[in-house]
């Protein structure tokens, strides 16, 4: 296969000492420009295996070059680079390789072999690089794959729970409406045990359905005061009593703009997690204040176990859990930072092991403030 290889060299004698060594070798085709711009269009049409720069061009240097054609988030360039010097400095080289060259030619140590060996190894680091790049792609859908199966594991158990509470008091009640002196307090503990248990199922849809986006938020003027307010009652059932909570409302200037009920849920979601790191008991602390450009911070605290360095990086990540098997799907901090992302908050995390840990959520000011449209959780 013939190898088309680009020379970008504005010096006549140095592109003809160039050209003639690679001429030399088989099956070489060669083009040739004399400035970056003119190499730049001939790299938008691609189809080059390899391209030879000087350093130093009319219109810009080697360097610009491939900063124009590097891409930052792949770390590849359109075709392998070797880098023309004709002085050889350490820190343009280095600059070079940063920038995604894969080798470089002093020109005053130009011959057949410097030039050719330049070309093969440029090929061969190439080609490892895409097989690392495929080698990451493969695990990363291995990690992807194994990540599916904790999260259907988890929905597994979570459901599986659910639906026994569900079907064994669907039994009960069959066979208490089979009697005909079935008291109808028995029969309305059953129904509602079914239906907070559909209600829990509905709810665990949702969450998943707004951290995939499938489900869109439905953000709205809420009172941060009020919402937490409101949570309480719910922390106060989840909270045992060996866990103090102490609630502390700031002065907010107005309500901010987020989903009411996905910022109860991060509250939810942010406690329980605050619960299990205090199983010995302790101290839970909800407090809202002002923050900067009008925004509003919601700050929860425990003073439980904290989380090393290792876990605190990746809490956010989806799947990811230091609890049990069967014990959780890894997903509620991921989702609480999802909600805040698309919110257009921002969320701070400080943990120390035996210190415990500050969450502090910055919410957006609305930008209606009439207080009929605000929403109260």
């Amino acid at each position: 296969m013939a190898l088309n290889v680009l020379l970008i060299e504005d010096d006549d004698i140095d592109r003809m000492a160039i050209r003639r060594h690679l001429l030399k070798m088989p099956d070489v085709r060669l083009t040739e420009a004399s400035t970056g711009a003119e190499a730049a269009v001939l790299l938008e049409k691609g189809g080059f295996h390899c391209v030879f720069v000087d350093y130093r061009l009319p219109d810009m240097d080697g360097v610009e070059l491939l900063q124009k054609f590097y891409n930052i988030d792949t770390g590849e360039l359109p075709a392998p680079f070797v880098m023309l010097t004709g002085q050889g400095n350490e820190k343009v080289m280095e600059e070079a390789l940063r920038w995604g060259a894969h080798d470089y030619v002093v020109k005053s140590n130009l011959s057949a072999d410097t030039i050719s060996i330049a070309l093969k190894k440029s090929l061969q680091l190439s080609e490892l690089r895409k097989s690392r790049r495929q080698a990451e792609q493969m695990l990363l859908q291995a990690q992807k794959m194994d990540a599916v199966g904790q999260l259907t594991s988890g929905i597994a158990h979570d459901f599986n729970n659910l639906l026994t509470v569900i079907l064994g008091n669907t039994r009960l009640l069959h066979r208490k409406l089979e009697k005909d002196d079935v008291p109808k307090a028995d029969l309305a503990a059953k129904v509602t045990a079914i239906d907070e248990a559909a209600k829990k199922g509905a709810a665990l849809v949702r969450h998943l359905m707004v951290f995939t986006r499938e489900r869109e938020l439905k953000p709205a003027a809420t009172d941060l005061n009020h919402t937490v307010g409101e949570t309480l009652d719910m922390l106060r059932r989840i909270i045992p009593n060996t866990i103090e909570i102490e609630v502390q409302l700031g002065d907010i200037a107005g309500p901010v703009m987020v989903d009411p009920g996905q910022l109860e849920h991060a509250i939810i979601n942010i406690s329980v997690n605050a619960r299990d790191a205090m199983p010995q008991g302790g101290k839970l602390t909800i407090l809202t204040k002002p923050a900067d450009d009008g925004f509003a911070a919601l700050c929860i605290r425990d003073t439980g176990t904290g989380m090393p360095e290792h876990v605190r990086q990746r809490m956010f990540e989806p799947f990811y859990t230091t609890k049990p098997a069967g014990q959780g799907t890894g997903l509620g901090l991921a989702m609480v930072y999802g909600f805040i992302q698309q919110s257009g908050g921002k969320i701070d995390v400080e943990s120390e092991e035996g210190r415990g840990t500050l969450f502090c959520l910055q919410l957006p000011p609305a930008k209606v403030q009439d207080e009929k449209e605000t929403a109260h959780g």
